[in-house]
């Protein structure tokens, strides 16, 4: 995550910035088009751009699916749309356990100029603490759309690394709601569970 930061350091005012890894591939040769429509959609400039990704087996299969909102999951030839979070909106969605997944999340000029680093000393779970922090803010918008942006390897350190995963989750969930985090941090993996379980 050290690198990220340096990302964030390294935009300029005007840039969007994304963070993809070695292990991370578009989803298909226009995602990234599809991206910058609705990144450009109307006159209002988002803070964040969510989109959703796609976990994959070390085998090729496709596993869980990684999105922020339910109801704008993947478009599976649907039409590309997008809806907008308030602050207020956001916030709940983070309380309910629902994480945007920063593979496929394109962070906009303003989330930078609020907050232009991950906090030192996480290593697994910094972004779930970058989104959290944000949600401070306020005037703050959201656009979450169902595109499938991107495809990630599942079995990352983050994955093998269970224990400090779960301290770290559950750290940046009490900074964030206080004696409350243990509602979130329960959803957070039921979601998941629920999730995984769908996409077989």
């Amino acid at each position: 995550f050290g690198a990220m930061s340096q990302g964030f350091a390294e935009a300029r005012p005007e840039e969007w910035v994304l963070f993809w890894g070695s292990d991370d591939w578009a989803s298909s040769t226009h995602a990234l088009a599809d991206l910058m429509q609705v990144q450009s959609g109307d006159v209002s400039v988002p803070d964040l751009v969510v989109c959703s990704g796609r976990y994959f087996s070390s085998d090729g299969q496709p596993s869980r699916t990684s999105c922020f909102s339910s109801k704008l999951g993947a478009s599976h030839g649907r039409p590309l749309s997008w809806t907008d979070l308030s602050c207020r909106g956001y916030r709940r969605s983070l309380f309910l356990g629902a994480t945007p997944p920063h593979q496929a999340t394109l962070f906009g000029p303003g989330a930078i100029e609020k907050i232009n680093c991950y906090r030192p000393g996480l290593r697994l779970a910094a972004d779930l603490d970058y989104f959290l922090r944000l949600a401070a803010f306020s005037p703050l918008c959201i656009r979450v759309a169902n595109l499938e942006l991107v495809h990630m390897r599942e079995g990352g350190v983050s994955a093998q690394q269970t224990r400090q995963r779960l301290d770290e989750v559950r750290l940046s969930y009490q900074r964030a709601f206080g004696f409350s985090w243990v509602l979130p941090f329960l959803l957070r993996y039921l979601r998941r569970a629920c999730t995984r379980l769908l996409s077989r």
